[in-house]
């Protein structure tokens, strides 16, 4: 099977089995989700079938620029490796070991490598979107895609340094010979800027939800479960069922509003609020242990997660002191990141964060070969320690790959230990 059918005949088992034993400590808006990633693997399958064409690339903000461009697509190259079960991301590991690539870099971006270039597991994209950043392993896999495919590819410069704000003219500058380059170079394509308007007020719904949701979960208890919080977010304009996902966040949303009006949470008794950073183990069942001690997370901190969940979105004013153009908030969506600025970008947000949510302790899952936070670890316990009181558990691991028995059973006595610390720490607070 192909990754749509292997991720249609997934989803179809998810929600047969939540049909059949539905949780009452899961958001029951979780189905509605499941309905819209099967809906996006279905339409996507169909459209690959039909020949119509896709583009491949990076993120918010190209995203919506992409599906501007006409009938196209978007393959969302990291999102998909993200989601692969670990046999068949042993698997692509193993292939790309086998093409005498380097095998150090992070799994969640390299695997989807070997799928894109087999011909049969993903569709060719006819462009590639690209962007610069802290991370340059997401940023030279796509490079390294455009060369061994021989499919043309757009960089796009997106500076380091704060204050963010000093260099929307420059990624807009930039916007703009992107447009001028595509429509001559890419059949079809021409810059619809009334369409760009659409998926702009698609997205900012999503951010409007995501906004909600991060004050939701400072509530005490935090009404989301661990598992819940454990899921990346999925930008509209990068999925073929958009609206369908938006109206998920919206229904997550309000489930949570109504959990905290009654003072619920899926943990029991709430006895320690953690926030988790970076990633973890995929299918482990680290979230139901926390949820087991009546440990919340309220907040799942990645690159992207104080962007998504925090910072100003589509529409506000009070950042720039006036209304950006599609292309500007376009921009302004791009150049912040944890992941894409400075290691003190990653410091601050985590701080903020820990301090919003009130936490009682922070992991850092150093996932192995992320760029960015490699080194600086012991610096972000260091802050955290100084400036909260708080501890930090710093571990390294995969988040796809070399998952076995041996290496389960330490990372859970890790935790453990991190977790009976915690306890010890806050009850001599």
């Amino acid at each position: 099977m192909n990754f749509f059918e292997e991720e249609i005949a997934k989803y179809e088992r998810r929600l047969k089995r939540i049909e059949a034993n539905p949780s009452t400590k899961m958001v029951s808006s979780n189905k509605l989700y499941y309905q819209a990633m099967l809906q996006d693997n279905v339409e996507q399958l169909k459209w690959w079938k039909e020949g119509k064409p896709f583009l491949a690339g990076l993120g918010i903000g190209l995203a919506e620029l992409m599906r501007s461009f006409g009938e196209f697509r978007v393959l969302p190259m990291v999102a998909i490796a993200d989601r692969l079960a670990p046999k068949r991301a042993e698997e692509c590991f193993d292939r790309i070991r086998a093409m005498g690539l380097p095998d150090y870099a992070c799994d969640r971006t390299i695997l989807f490598l070997p799928m894109a270039l087999a011909g049969d597991d993903l569709p060719r994209p006819k462009f590639i979107f690209n962007r610069t950043g802290a991370c340059e392993i997401v940023h030279n896999t796509y490079r390294t895609l455009s060369k061994l495919m021989g499919v043309p590819m757009i960089d796009i410069d997106i500076p380091f340094e704060d204050p963010h704000q000093e260099h929307l003219q420059y990624v807009v500058d930039q916007l703009k010979a992107v447009i001028t380059y595509v429509e001559a170079n890419l059949p079809g394509a021409k810059y619809d800027e009334a369409k760009m308007v659409e998926w702009q007020a698609l997205t900012r719904r999503w951010y409007a939800a995501l906004h909600d949701i991060y004050e939701l979960r400072k509530h005490v208890p935090c009404p989301d479960h661990p598992r819940d919080v454990f899921r990346g977010q999925h930008a509209p304009a990068d999925y073929a069922s958009a609206p369908m996902l938006v109206k998920y966040y919206e229904t997550y949303r309000d489930e949570l509003q109504e959990r905290v009006a009654r003072n619920f949470s899926p943990v029991g008794e709430e006895k320690l609020r953690i926030i988790w950073g970076i990633t973890g183990p995929y299918g482990s069942n680290i979230w139901d242990y926390l949820a087991g001690r009546g440990v919340s997370v309220p907040f799942w901190h990645y690159g992207q997660a104080y962007r998504n969940f925090a910072m100003p979105f589509i529409g506000d004013e009070t950042e720039f002191g006036r209304k950006l153009n599609p292309l500007e908030e376009a921009a302004r969506e791009m150049i912040y990141n944890s992941w894409a600025g400075s290691g003190e970008r990653w410091i601050r947000d985590t701080i903020v964060t820990c301090r919003e949510f009130r936490a009682d302790g922070f992991v850092q899952f150093e996932q192995t070969g992320c760029e960015p936070v490699l080194g600086i670890g012991q610096i972000v316990g260091e802050h955290l320690e100084k400036e909260l009181g708080i501890p930090s558990w710093r571990v390294e691991g995969r988040q796809l790959l070399g998952r076995t028995e041996r290496s389960s059973a330490e990372f859970m006595a890790g935790l453990e230990a991190f977790i009976d610390l915690c306890f010890e720490r806050k009850k001599g607070r």
